[in-house]
């Protein structure tokens, strides 16, 4: 939960000068320094193989050549093991570049044992907050085939070059800022997915405009969205409580904080972009709150929206 010292430096953001004083320029450098996710490879493979075993699963084609990522963070190592195993070209979308070369290099080498292990996708038990949740954690022999993996050195050389030059032409292409349709050509993406990210996204619907146009006539993108407080109320859920008021002081100047959107606005966005859902798998908790605890903005609210902490959907484009 913040605490008020917290409060009272972000909302100090909005005054002229006060971002000079020392105890607020550390503040705030701690609380700007990356994302807060994590760089471990077995994460990244973990997270990459299993929107690869979701897609399989609504039978979609598991081969996508020309992927996206939105908002990879402090680490492409998602998008470096899509690479490894079959695709041709990563778009890496952020709002702020948080990436470092050698970082991802180490990344790309554990990465490449992983692969060449054919190790089984970590599970719950190593990472038990993060969804989707699957059936089984064996390695997906059946949808990544030995032609498919690449870790020779040829490949692994073209990776770190094109990690050195990211935002260059290559097989990896870092985008950032990114909420700008035209950083990517209409059509020409078969794979667009993200993890924890749009909660993040305060431009929600355009977005969702940005991911139609990018993407190809029949390809699908995947996203893990989280809808919880992230550590701002005692309740999960006590970010919709918060005055419009109350929660920009909260967020003061920051460049990205949580939208507060809850699920129905993104299968909203989905159906006026003519998304057709394929899997919607929601994560649900108890909510404590009652009608009179919500904010103005949310007393519409759906009793679905109320209980549901997380989602896990899968979409594809029909137009």
């Amino acid at each position: 939960m913040y605490s008020t010292r917290s409060i009272v430096f972000n909302a100090a953001t909005f005054v002229p000068g006060v971002t000079a004083i020392p105890a607020v320029r550390d503040y705030l450098a701690r609380r700007d320094k990356g994302t807060g996710g994590t760089i471990s490879a077995r994460y990244c493979y973990s997270v990459w193989l299993r929107h690869l075993v979701k897609a399989a699963e609504s039978g979609l084609d598991t081969r996508p050549q020309v992927i996206a990522e939105l908002g990879p963070g402090d680490s492409l190592g998602t998008g470096i093991a899509a690479l490894l195993s079959g695709a041709s070209k990563y778009y890496a979308l952020d709002f702020i570049s948080h990436v470092t070369a050698e970082r991802n290099i180490q990344v790309l080498h554990e990465l490449a044992e992983l692969f060449g292990q054919r190790a089984d996708i970590p599970d719950e038990a190593e990472f038990p907050d993060v969804f989707p949740k699957l059936k089984s954690y064996r390695f997906p022999e059946q949808l990544i085939t030995n032609r498919a993996v690449n870790i020779s050195d040829t490949r692994i050389r073209e990776i770190e070059a094109a990690l050195h030059g990211a935002s260059q032409a290559g097989v990896v292409q870092l985008r950032a800022p990114w909420l700008d349709a035209t950083v990517i050509e209409d059509g020409t993406i078969d794979m667009l997915f993200s993890q924890a990210v749009l909660e993040h996204v305060d431009e929600l619907s355009e977005a969702y405009n940005a991911m139609r146009r990018w993407l190809k006539p029949g390809a699908f993108m995947s996203h893990v969205v989280d809808f919880r407080c992230h550590g701002c109320a005692a309740e999960w859920n006590g970010h919709w409580s918060y005055s419009d008021l109350k929660w920009a002081l909260i967020r003061g100047k920051r460049s990205w904080h949580l939208n507060r959107e809850p699920l129905s606005t993104h299968m909203r966005l989905l159906d006026k972009e003519g998304f057709r859902t394929l899997c919607k798998e929601t994560v649900t908790r108890p909510s404590t709150l009652e009608a009179s605890h919500l904010a103005t903005r949310f007393t519409n609210l759906t009793p679905a929206d109320l209980v549901t902490s997380g989602v896990f959907l899968l979409a594809v484009k029909q137009r």
